[in-house]
């Protein structure tokens, strides 16, 4: 179990039986300075592009943008079961899942998708790949559970915790998150401060993945059933977008996950 870095993306080899993978920002049709694999079309790229795009990230793994199912984001907690019946929804932009952060799935006829640039993507599975879910971590959704939520509700699903399997993709690291106090506070409410180090008297540097790790933990995922990516979205320009480094100019990378079709 570990991410690897290819030509086209970060590929999280969690099982036989699931695709997972993260998009870098390599490979599109966009022009700077969304240049070039923009995901979003919420930034001001030319729609043509991020459509391109977004068949060029699926289609290198064998899948079609028909199947990928898509939220709306809103950094918090919210955790939907995808069905079929869902195929396409936002895979364009258009009728989005809203209001949601998190995506579980027992059908292999779904490719589950959502949008990154800094913000933790967790990824999850099962020893025998019965499930797999997508979660959108950023520090709002950290401080208000999302993973422990999820592994709540695959445990509802007779999947105990110790038998999940999860993976923690590209994101911003604690080389490059400078936090302030209510974040500070949100964290530690939850995490303790282990993933916060002190910058000075107002702002601490997060280790967000860490947090996450923390509290997966908590929920009875093992130790060693848990993998991180070893990139640092705002570290590497070459490779990602960075909201935090690029501010609102920037673009969006992809996360995605599905079981084999078969």
């Amino acid at each position: 179990m570990e991410f690897r870095l290819t030509e086209s993306a970060v590929v999280f080899d969690v099982h036989p039986k699931v695709q997972a993978w993260f998009t870098t920002r390599l490979g599109g049709v966009s022009d700077a300075p969304f240049d070039t694999l923009n995901l979003s079309y919420g930034v001001g790229d030319r729609s043509e592009a991020v459509t391109e795009n977004r068949r060029r990230a699926v289609r290198a793994f064998g899948r079609t943008l028909d199947e990928v199912v898509m939220p709306h984001q809103v950094h918090r907690n919210h955790i939907e079961w995808v069905s079929r019946q869902w195929r396409g929804r936002g895979s364009a932009g258009r009728d989005s899942i809203p209001a949601t952060d998190g995506f579980l799935s027992d059908d292999s006829g779904v490719v589950l998708a959502m949008g990154f640039a800094d913000c933790v993507p967790i990824y999850l599975t099962d020893f025998d790949a019965r499930v797999v879910g997508l979660l959108h971590a950023g520090w709002r959704g950290t401080a208000a559970e999302i993973q422990g939520l999820a592994v709540n509700a695959l445990n509802a699903q007779g999947i105990d915790p110790s038998r999940i399997l999860a993976g923690i993709g590209p994101s911003i690291g604690p080389c490059c998150y400078e936090v302030d106090s209510p974040v500070y506070e949100a964290i530690t409410r939850v995490a303790g401060s282990e993933p916060l180090t002190v910058k000075d008297g107002t702002h601490w540097w997060l280790d967000l993945k860490l947090a996450n790790r923390i509290l997966l933990e908590r929920a009875g995922v093992l130790p060693d059933h848990i993998v991180e990516a070893p990139f640092c979205t705002g570290c590497r320009p070459d490779l990602f977008f960075s909201y935090r480094m690029q501010g609102r100019v920037s673009g969006r990378m992809g996360g995605y996950i599905c079981l084999n079709a078969s």
